[in-house]
């Protein structure tokens, strides 16, 4: 069986490993007050010292050691508050965090409760010893100590749920994307199955009618031209259908991308009005727009509201888009990666006729609006619609 190296990986649940190394500079106070002692008794706590640190940088790397690792921490604190002063148990600052990467909850809990227990025996052998402006920082440096293990561990907690949350998204969009490959089999098989063996029966029949019946053979090869003609039509709106998209598809994933960013969404009459239905071309080109510029905003505004505003005419749709961002000026848009997006947008406007107004200012927000005219169509009997 191949064994895994566990030392050369770092686990998601503990912090880069030089962080470790950094907090040990604080080392340097108790170090300060073991320089004042007799040569023999400082060179023992030196050992006592380096053996901490050692321990201390070892419980980061250590997984299946921890649990104990931090108790000799504890003893190891405990020693040095009896033998020097109170102001040791400062030192409970580094097994602080270490208690909240604990394999098992119920190991962070016997932690972080033996950790309770060394902030209260302090408290009792040197509660005359503390004045009242030394419980003054005594006391918020205890419960910092104790509030570390529980904040570290609900970060942690929260990164994981995230983790899971995106893996899970991740086989939604797998799920979803082979339904998808199966629904496009299925209308393949559908519209062309049926089409393509109807066409070959009808070719077959007319190359034997051919000498027999001219008339029955010419017949059949204008329903296999006829067909042929319904199968491509179905075809073209099978792959307008895949990579097609709305207005109102656009404006939920904008409402799903604002959110993320924590940018509050204020629509006007977006219920009310969307580009004409049954001009889909028209309808995919304002929902690219409206994504192009709602990333834009995501991206580079720096907002904190957008709104979105549709208004519908006899003649027009317009959908304007703004946000009280940073804004911009002339030079910004004028650049080459400021004016692609712009050009783009204004390159599909101009498939349907429309246009673009762009009004920015330094400070001042963005507002975008498109134009997009609707064509009046008249049927047979005259009327318009």
């Amino acid at each position: 069986m191949m064994r895994i190296n566990r030392s050369s990986m770092r686990p998601s649940n503990r912090p880069p490993l030089y962080i470790s190394f950094v907090w040990l500079i604080y080392l340097i106070i108790p170090l300060y007050t073991i320089f004042q002692r007799p040569l023999e008794e400082m060179l023992f706590d030196l050992l006592v010292v380096v053996l901490f640190a050692v321990i201390y940088v070892f419980s980061f790397v250590n997984d299946r050691y921890r649990f104990v690792l931090v108790w000799m921490q504890f003893l190891i604190i405990g020693y040095f508050t009896l033998h020097y002063d109170p102001n040791f148990f400062f030192m409970g600052f580094y097994p602080a965090p270490v208690i909240a990467m604990m394999r098992t909850t119920w190991q962070m809990i016997v932690t972080w409760a033996g950790l309770l227990c060394l902030h209260v025996s302090v408290l009792w052998l040197y509660h005359f010893d503390f004045t009242d402006s030394d419980m003054l920082t005594v006391l918020p440096a205890m419960l910092v100590m104790l509030f570390m293990p529980l904040a570290f561990r609900l970060g942690r907690r929260s990164r994981e749920l995230r983790q899971k949350l995106d893996l899970a998204n991740e086989q939604i969009a797998r799920m979803s994307a082979n339904e998808e490959r199966a629904r496009i089999s299925r209308d393949l098989h559908d519209t062309l199955g049926h089409s393509l063996s109807l066409i070959t029966m009808k070719s077959e029949l007319a190359e034997k009618l051919m000498v027999k019946n001219p008339e029955r053979a010419a017949q059949e090869v204008r329903d296999i031209q006829s067909t042929s003609r319904a199968a491509l039509r179905q075809v073209r709106e099978l792959v307008q259908g895949l990579n097609m998209t709305s207005l109102a598809e656009e404006i939920i994933h904008a409402k799903q991308l604002l959110a993320a960013a924590n940018i509050s969404l204020r629509m006007i009459d977006v219920d009310n009005h969307e580009a004409d239905a049954s001009m889909p071309l028209i309808n995919h080109i304002i929902g690219m727009c409206l994504r192009e510029t709602v990333t834009n905003v995501v991206r580079h505004s720096q907002a904190t509201t957008c709104t979105i505003e549709c208004i519908c005419s006899k003649d027009a749709f317009s959908l304007i888009v703004t946000d009280n961002g940073i804004g911009c000026d002339a030079d910004q848009l004028s650049t080459p990666l400021g004016a692609n997006g712009l050009k783009g947008m204004r390159e599909r406007l101009k498939l349907v006729e429309g246009k673009m107004d762009m009004q920015a200012a330094v400070g001042g927000g963005t507002s975008v609006r498109f134009v997009v005219p609707l064509v009046t169509r008249t049927t047979e009997g005259g009327d318009t619609k």
